[in-house]
């Protein structure tokens, strides 16, 4: 175990092997190659993806697969060659998260997903060319209404 720090979490244990090296880095933060993932709220589907050397570059992530089942993305031959990986079940697909003041109004980016591979911990965040995707899709489709809540 290694201990790193979180501007978000202080202090943390994290296991070298659970350590991703982003290729190319995150779109935005080139020079920034090593994350963690590490649970920040217990039961969430919602995951925090931690840099090893910036405290306070982190970034909350989740499976897109959980809000948008029916989304689609092909992953290249190219990017599967890049990760080391063979087949598609090596690898598995998160999104950025945005969330708000109101989370309620929490958004995805479905265009641009990171491919994490599950052997070797080696990762990418590509370009969905997709049309029907965008950088602030919903993850909630509906907040609550007030008549709900009153009741």
């Amino acid at each position: 175990m290694m201990k790193i720090n979180s501007a978000r979490l202080g202090e943390i244990e994290v296991d070298p092997s659970d350590i991703y090296t982003f290729v190319d880095g995150i779109f935005g933060f080139p020079d920034q190659k090593n994350f963690v993932e590490v649970e920040f709220l217990e039961g969430s589907p919602l995951k925090l993806l931690q840099s090893i050397e910036e405290p306070s570059l982190a970034f909350i992530i989740i499976d897109p697969y959980l809000f948008n089942p029916d989304y689609s993305f092909q992953v290249s031959r190219d990017d599967m060659l890049a990760l080391n990986a063979r087949e598609p079940d090596d690898v598995r697909i998160s999104v950025l998260v945005t969330i708000p003041e109101d989370p309620y109004n929490m958004t995805a980016n479905l265009q641009g997903p990171l491919i994490l591979s599950k052997k070797n911990k080696l990762a990418r965040q590509v370009v969905n060319n997709d049309s029907r995707y965008n950088t602030k899709h919903k993850v909630l489709a509906n907040p609550p209404s007030a008549t709900a809540a009153a009741i």
